[in-house]
């Protein structure tokens, strides 16, 4: 059997291509996925009229039932 290594590496090559361009495309729609179902940023709230999305500051003073709105000046 007569082996011909340009063709071999030629072939390599070209399926190292392929597999390439395939995850470069893949990887571009996972992050466009992620991108869409990130939580809205503090200035979107802002603009909305809301305040922080996650986390509330804990004052002992006041009872819990009560929101606690953070002075921002």
């Amino acid at each position: 059997m007569h082996f011909d290594w340009v063709n071999i590496l030629a072939t390599v090559i070209f399926v190292s291509i392929v597999v390439t361009l395939i995850l470069a495309v893949a990887s571009y729609f996972a992050y466009k996925v992620r991108e869409s179902r990130r939580p809205k940023s503090a200035s979107d709230l802002r603009q909305e009229g809301q305040t922080k999305a996650f986390f509330n500051q804990y004052n002992p003073d006041q009872p819990a039932s009560e929101p606690v709105v953070a002075d921002t000046k």
